[in-house]
């Protein structure tokens, strides 16, 4: 992933390179949770059952 921060911005900074690549990982991690929140309600409209 660097590899291609490097290509985009060539002037960056390694420090600002880590600060991205950090954010980034936060940014999928919360994408995931948000996904899967949303299958479990979508699930959860569909099926019959308590699950909760």
């Amino acid at each position: 992933m660097n590899a291609a921060i490097t290509w985009l911005l060539p002037r960056a900074s390694a420090k600002s390179i880590e600060d991205i690549d950090t954010a980034l990982s936060v940014a999928m991690f919360s994408g995931l949770g948000l996904l899967l929140s949303l299958s479990v309600l979508i699930i959860d409209k569909y099926t019959p059952g308590e699950w909760f």
